[in-house]
């Protein structure tokens, strides 16, 4: 829903998208993207002229209320399985519930500006107990800026953890490194992993199964054969922790949403605030985590 007194996009079109899910697409003089109204995800970012900077698969489950394989999912008010074993979903559940369009608008330099907002509910209540104004503002241009807003509305303080969870597309992930977490220690989530891994002093490579939160992780970090044998810059704020996923061919080929070899085409890297980089929130507090994805030379960081 489009506020009456906000400027409106004339490159935003809402359409019915895969599932019946509403999604809008923009299409402006420097970019496309889709974005599903569904969770405030972003299925698509393609700068005109490039391939498509994000991975959405191809056997991505488009249901009310259902997760969405691919893109960027907000991952809110925790990241990871739940924390209080209550059966409740896993990153919470952001990703799965409808947000509303606060406002579209284009920028003189051809840049599409959207502000997505969720608030709390009876719903949102039943599940996670605190009063709150969520809000993604997404920038689409020669760049990609994602913007995700927290703002406790309520009168006691509450903790989260969250994430962008973005799924880059890639050639192969074999031929992907990532630079950037040569100096950063990190927390291994495999299964009979040690809990604790050392910095390494190289770039990160893909030979298996990989889930790693990385902690502290420096503001910039690089991605070096992104799809097209691009270079893909990450630069964050608000934020202590990258994760970095991949499900090795094993695990994707148990996936329903994914399925055999789909591991070789993204990768995941994700901005967030987790492991114990926890944001607590006093009653009328904001934080904002954000990330700005650019396309870059190849080469290394400085």
């Amino acid at each position: 829903m489009q506020h009456p007194d906000r400027p409106a996009s004339a490159t935003v079109r809402p359409v019915a998208g895969p599932g019946g899910l509403p999604v809008l697409e923009v299409n402006n003089p420097l970019a496309r993207a889709q974005v599903s109204l569904q969770g405030a995800q972003l299925l698509s970012f393609q700068p005109h002229g490039q391939p498509d900077w994000l991975f959405l698969s191809p056997r991505a489950r488009f249901e009310p209320g259902q997760p969405i394989r691919g893109g960027v999912p907000v991952c809110w008010p925790w990241f990871g399985p739940d924390p209080g074993a209550q059966g409740r979903p896993a990153h919470g559940f952001a990703r799965q519930r409808p947000w509303t369009l606060r406002q579209s608008a284009d920028d003189s330099d051809g840049t599409t500006r959207l502000t997505l907002a969720l608030s709390d509910d009876d719903a949102t209540r039943a599940l996670w107990p605190h009063a709150f104004e969520l809000r993604l503002d997404i920038r689409v241009g020669r760049t990609l800026r994602l913007s995700l807003s927290t703002r406790n509305t309520g009168d006691t303080g509450f903790t989260i953890t969250q994430a962008l969870h973005s799924y880059f597309a890639v050639d192969h992930i074999d031929t992907v490194r990532v630079l950037g977490l040569e100096g950063s220690g990190f927390i291994d989530k495999l299964p009979g992993a040690p809990a604790q891994g050392q910095a390494t002093g190289e770039a990160l490579r893909f030979s298996g199964r990989l889930d790693r939160i990385y902690q502290p992780a420096p503001e910039r970090l690089r991605i070096l054969g992104a799809a097209g044998n691009q270079c893909l810059d990450l630069r964050s704020e608000g934020s202590r922790t990258a994760v970095v996923w991949n499900p090795g061919a094993e695990l994707v080929a148990t996936m329903a949403d994914l399925g055999p070899h789909t591991h070789q085409r993204f990768v995941c890297v994700e901005t967030a605030n987790a492991g114990d980089d926890t944001i607590t929130l006093p009653p009328g507090g904001q934080h904002r985590l954000t990330v700005e994805i650019a396309a870059q030379a190849a080469g290394v960081l400085s």
